[in-house]
């Protein structure tokens, strides 16, 4: 069985904004977000029209930096002060190739990053439908150039469902499988519905049935609204009758506002605790995803849209078995059935439904809970973010478990090529 990757990286280059954006729309993009580094390692990145928070703290760009063959020791030894080089891999095919020979790896999920974090922070829905167009433009250009093995997540204007729902339509028409969902509220307008079931979900959410819903204080006590909430059920309706896998991704959130992810409060607590550096990457990502899954299966999003093929990554995979027992646990005790009716079997739910989730290659208790994972969970690289590795580590330690050989073939390509219906991964096997 070939390996697939399910969560791979880009580094986006500046060629985005100067190519892939016409002159007359260029302006109102690059005001909206904008990114530029030099030769000298510095940087600027521009978010509704003023220099934005970076998501580096020195000169050391930590999400471009690993390369196959390097430990988390050589990771360590590297001096912010003299950075090293970026890996060309994060934006050139040639290059993301050659690397993947040397890991191993025969096919990858492509999942954008300085778009992931910035994009749903563009405050001009407009300028968001610009710069959305234009990196999958350019990702899909960059895939092209990879034979076949590299497959790219599309992204979307998220600040208005009108704009969304256009983009995917057209990058579905264009040849992409898999869209950007990122696990965080929006500001994000919504058109109110006045149907009793409308009615009941505001107000088992603690808003006022006769609140305005279309301003940008629509979400649940001015937070915005989670990607998973009813005004968003257009989008995942789209996403299952397109037949595309809707790829929950956390980014870091550090630069985001505080309200929106995770991220920024646990970036706020470092700096309060003097840590020095960030500590959001030990755990945002896990909450974020731990946040969509209680979301959907309180809200019954996977038994709403049971064709509706979802992927949650970069989140390891841990913390499932805990999150499916709470969830279980709580919707017998609690009202929450009687304002949403769904399944009190979570574990069933999930058992049923078309879904994976990313593991890392250090993640040795999901090497003894097979039974849970063998069909549900896929390996990812997070290349060639600094804490990447390759597929040898992965299988050596589900090796030194006592992972079966067919299990492993699933794990490290098998269920990851079947959700994403990569034909030649299935058809190599």
């Amino acid at each position: 069985m070939p390996i697939v990757d399910v969560d791979s990286h880009v580094y986006e280059p500046s060629s985005i904004w100067e190519h892939y954006i016409s002159a007359g729309e260029r302006l109102v993009a690059k005001e909206a977000f904008w990114f530029d580094t030099g030769e000298d390692g510095n940087r600027l990145t521009v978010l509704n029209g003023f220099p934005a928070p970076e998501l580096n703290r020195s000169r050391l760009v930590r999400q471009a930096v690993w390369r196959p063959g390097m430990t988390p020791s050589d990771v360590a030894a590297l001096n912010p002060d003299s950075p090293p080089s970026l890996n060309e891999g994060g934006w050139d095919a040639g290059a993301r190739l050659a690397d993947m020979d040397q890991m191993g790896v025969d096919h990858a999920i492509v999942y954008p990053t300085l778009f992931a974090e910035y994009l749903p922070s563009v405050a001009n829905p407009v300028a968001a439908g610009i710069l959305a167009r234009a990196y999958n433009d350019w990702v899909w250009d960059f895939t092209d150039a990879g034979r076949g093995r590299l497959h790219p997540v599309a992204v979307l204007p998220l600040q208005s469902i009108l704009l969304a729902r256009r983009e995917l339509q057209r990058v579905a028409e264009r040849g992409f499988r898999a869209v950007l969902m990122r696990p965080m509220f929006y500001r994000t307008p919504s058109v109110s519905e006045h149907g009793k079931e409308a009615t009941i979900s505001r107000i088992a959410r603690g808003i006022s049935a006769g609140a305005p819903t279309s301003s940008f204080d629509s979400g649940a006590r001015g937070a915005g609204l989670f990607i998973e909430d009813r005004p968003f059920r257009p989008i995942w309706q789209l996403l299952e009758d397109l037949d595309l896998v809707a790829c929950v991704h956390p980014s870091l959130g550090i630069t985001n506002s505080e309200m929106t992810s995770h991220g920024g409060f646990i970036e706020r607590v470092s700096d309060r605790l003097q840590i020095g550096h960030s500590v959001a990457e030990a755990v945002a990502y896990q909450q974020d995803g731990e946040l969509f899954l209680v979301a959907a299966l309180f809200h019954g999003l996977l038994e709403d849209f049971p064709r509706l093929r979802i992927a949650l990554a970069h989140t390891g995979a841990s913390w499932v078995p805990l999150i499916l027992e709470k969830a279980e646990t709580f919707l017998w005790v609690s009202l929450s059935s009687v304002y949403q009716p769904v399944s009190l079997e979570p574990q069933e739910v999930w058992d049923e439904h078309p879904i994976v989730v990313g593991f890392d290659s250090w993640e040795r208790s999901l090497a003894q809970m097979p039974d849970l994972f063998s069909t549900k969970a896929a390996w990812g690289s997070r290349y060639p973010q600094h804490d990447a590795s390759g597929p040898a580590e992965a299988k050596a330690m589900l090796q030194g478990y006592g992972v079966t050989a067919p299990t492993i073939e699933r794990l490290l390509g098998g269920n990851a090529a079947a959700l994403f219906q990569l034909a030649a991964v299935v058809d190599a096997a």
